[in-house]
């Protein structure tokens, strides 16, 4: 007996012997393995107790297509459980070409609704009948449909004058579509908006040249989303079908007032190959003729041919820079950002005119904040901007009541076209005064001036100060962090009691005052007094509410300035990082990192190895989160250098460092092979790793070992993948290269296993069958 077919046979043991449990998971293994050669086993768990047991079990004989037609029929008719009867209707619609009339008969049955004296299904708020009904009605479609021929069209007119539910008319629909579009084109001419587009669906679903014309004619239609719907199914069609003769409608949806709709049919000729094919001279007096609404987008489109033009449609583009509509000037700027080099030349003076356009267009205040930052991005496409923006930039980014969005896009546009000025200035941003060539000049100061100088004469508030801190400094933490305004209520409440305790009897508030003199006043005025203090209270509660408004944290523009390096495609940014690394703070760490993998990611340059060993240090004595950043650098830098910084962060105490270390190792083994030399430890290491307490280490070794020496580690990640949810979904694929000795292993423990290994065995020995299926 071969291992599979062992395996096989414990399944097998298991739905004959095993609690409901087992019999369910057993089932949904061989379903997944399609497994043909235990269907006595299915049959009989037909008849079990348990509805979930019969459920799966008819599940697993539809993907086996087999099964006792009676006994489906049984649970079909007389199962009080309504998955389990939906289960038994796929599996009976299965064996259509074994006994076809039955199977019809039994489809029909359900598919024509619930009889007068049947009341199965109403105890709850929903009539289970109506899923019956439209699964077989959508198994006599699919019947219909695999033989090409109309046979239950009489059935289905039928059902369709009984005003079905909304989703089983869309079936029937769908059902009719390819035999009897004429029907369902008369429904059209009466139909509501709803109605319409349920048809319209149906429609889409149909290759035929009928339904394709229609289709053609809802490309005219009123309803966007109809549009929408047509223009789909061209795209999808367009793959198998010739589709041409409908190419012209979908063009001039591109002017269609609607966006959306503009983007559909944008998509529809892209998937289509047809964009590229569009004629210049064509798609520019089509972009004339359309409305202003649909400009941007037909813009968009034209600057995809812009070598192509001529010099009229030249400066016809160039009048829409003074347009009033933003989005209009935006489209155009983007339009002539990407003139090729050669036309910058010959059209120098309307693109300067475009870029000083952006420019004024992005000092704008009154533009909203994403137009703007839109603005901003496009700089980054014009060739050298940098002498006429970095004035413009510079100005934003000093200016203190300019948002991070804005700072964060006008970054990224000084990055991506430097010159001597603001490459001085990014450095000095980054570096600080390391960035200045010159010497500082030292002046020595007498020892005797600087002690006498360093006691300077104390003034009656400091004198004030100094006792109250004296006297309650030992309250408080030493770093309240009150800089800023609070962002939690915890945070107010804990500011307003160090104001309260530190507040001398002498700086009474007037509001205190203003209740003695309250309490001063005749009795006749109680009403008066009880209404003030109420206001008050009410602006003590407004006092505290202000004190605790979150703010967004104002991300400072060195950060920013990292984060834009990071996205440029110069080896002198990543030299400026890493020179940045000197000095910087846990939280700069983390972005200097973050920026050098992006950079990693896309070149080898060979300076982003010098940072290697600042990674080295953060792995050891660095912060969780510079930790992580770090490791995510070192999966893109040799493995040879990377390696024992690597083994070193699996080991941190944080579980999120030990992923991160895992997860770099696993990528820089998917296109590189370890040396026999580093083996040894690093397969030491992943075993420890395999009993870590934090799952994704556990799954991540599982894989690292998988890659490195399955066979010598087989029996314990065996174990692992039945002991530990997350290690079971991923280990079929790397046990299929040993899938008979892990057979064996499973199907000689899978019936010792009394705890949730069980399971978790069957999923995989259903997996790893399926896979050699």
């Amino acid at each position: 007996m071969t291992q599979t077919n062992a395996a096989i046979n414990e399944l097998s043991k298991l739905l004959e012997t095993g609690d409901e449990a087992q019999r369910c998971h057993s089932a949904r293994a061989i379903s997944v393995a399609k497994i043909t050669t235990v269907t006595p086993q299915l049959n009989a768990c037909l008849y079990h107790q348990d509805p979930d047991v019969v459920t799966d079990a008819a599940t697993a004989l539809a993907t086996a297509c087999a099964g006792d037609l009676e006994s489906l029929e049984d649970v079909v008719i007389n199962h009080p459980d309504s998955d389990a009867r939906l289960a038994a209707l796929s599996a009976i619609a299965k064996q259509h070409n074994n006994a076809p009339q039955r199977v019809v008969d039994t489809l029909t049955r359900f598919a024509t609704g619930r009889t007068a004296e049947d009341d199965w299904g109403l105890s709850g708020g929903w009539d289970d009948w109506w899923d019956l009904q439209l699964t077989a009605v959508q198994l006599l479609s699919a019947i219909q449909a695999t033989h090409n021929r109309d046979v239950f069209a009489t059935l289905f007119i039928e059902l369709l004058s009984q005003d079905p539910e909304p989703e089983l008319e869309l079936a029937l629909y769908r059902a009719l579509v390819d035999f009897h579009p004429q029907l369902l084109l008369q429904h059209w001419t009466c139909a509501r908006k709803m109605k319409q587009r349920r048809l319209a669906r149906a429609f889409a679903s149909s290759v035929t040249t009928t339904a394709l014309d229609h289709m053609a004619v809802c490309l005219e239609c009123d309803d966007v989303e109809i549009k929408k719907i047509a223009l789909k199914a061209f795209a999808t069609h367009g793959k198998t079908h010739d589709v041409q003769a409908y190419i012209a409608g979908i063009i001039t949806c591109l002017s269609d007032g609607e966006p959306s709709v503009q983007a559909a049919a944008t998509s529809a000729l892209n998937q289509l190959d047809q964009l590229d094919a569009l004629q210049t001279t064509t798609l520019m007096q089509f972009t004339k003729d359309a409305p202003e609404s649909s400009l941007p987008s037909l813009i968009h489109l034209v600057s995809g041919h812009i070598n192509q033009l001529n010099t009229a449609d030249i400066h016809w583009l160039e009048a829409l820079l003074t347009h009033s509509d933003i989005e209009i000037k935006i489209a155009v700027i983007s339009c002539f950002s990407q003139l090729p080099e050669a036309q910058v030349l010959y059209y120098s003076e309307v693109y300067l005119t475009a870029l000083s356009s952006c420019l004024t267009a992005i000092q704008d205040r009154h533009l909203p904040l994403y137009q703007r930052a839109q603005l901003l991005r496009l700089l980054s496409q014009f060739d050298q901007h940098a002498s006429l923006s970095f004035p413009v930039l510079k100005a934003l980014l000093e200016n203190e009541d300019t948002e991070t969005a804005l700072r964060q896009s006008a970054l990224e546009a000084i990055t991506s076209e430097t010159n001597d000025e603001n490459q001085q200035w990014l450095k000095q941003l980054l570096l600080g005064l390391a960035s200045q060539a010159d010497t500082i000049a030292v002046t020595q100061v007498d020892a005797a001036d600087v002690e006498n100088n360093s006691q300077p004469e104390k003034t009656a508030g400091r004198i004030k100060l100094e006792a109250l801190l004296a006297e309650h400094g030992d309250k408080f933490p030493e770093d309240q962090g009150f800089d800023n305004a609070p962002v939690s209520t915890l945070a107010a409440i804990q500011q307003s009691n160090v104001e309260a305790t530190l507040l001398s009897a002498d700086d009474k508030p007037d509001d205190q005052t203003l209740m003695e003199m309250m309490d001063g006043l005749d009795d006749e005025f109680i009403t008066y007094r009880n209404i003030v203090r109420d206001h008050l209270d009410t602006g003590e509660n407004l006092a505290l509410n202000r004190k605790k408004i979150a703010r967004l944290p104002q991300t400072d523009n060195k950060t920013l300035a990292i984060r834009a390096l990071g996205h440029t495609k110069t080896e002198a940014a990543a030299t400026l990082l890493i020179e940045a690394m000197l000095g910087a703070t846990p939280k700069e760490q983390h972005e200097l990192f973050q920026a050098l993998t992006h950079i990693a990611k896309r070149h080898d340059y060979k300076v982003l190895r010098n940072g290697i060993g600042a990674a080295g240090y953060t792995l050891h004595y660095g912060d969780p989160l510079c930790k992580q950043s770090a490791a995510q650098f070192l999966s893109h830098m040799p493995l040879s250098k990377a390696l024992p910084i690597l083994l070193v962060g699996a080991e941190d105490e944080n579980e999120h460092v030990r992923v991160c270390c895992l997860a770099a190792l696993n990528v820089q083994l998917e296109t590189k092979r370890l040396l026999q030399r580093h083996q040894q430890q690093t397969s030491e290491l992943l075993v420890r790793k395999i009993h870590d307490p934090a799952g994704g280490v556990r799954k991540l070794a599982l894989q690292l070992l998988a890659k490195i020496d399955l066979a010598s580690h087989l029996p314990v990640l065996v174990e692992l993948a039945v002991s530990d949810q997350e290690s079971n979904i991923i280990a079929a694929p790397l046990f299929f290269a040993l899938q008979q000795d892990t057979l064996k292993i499973l199907a000689d423990n899978i019936a010792n296993y009394d705890d949730h290994r069980q399971p978790l065995a069957i999923q995989l020995t259903g997996r790893l069958l399926a896979m050699s299926a």
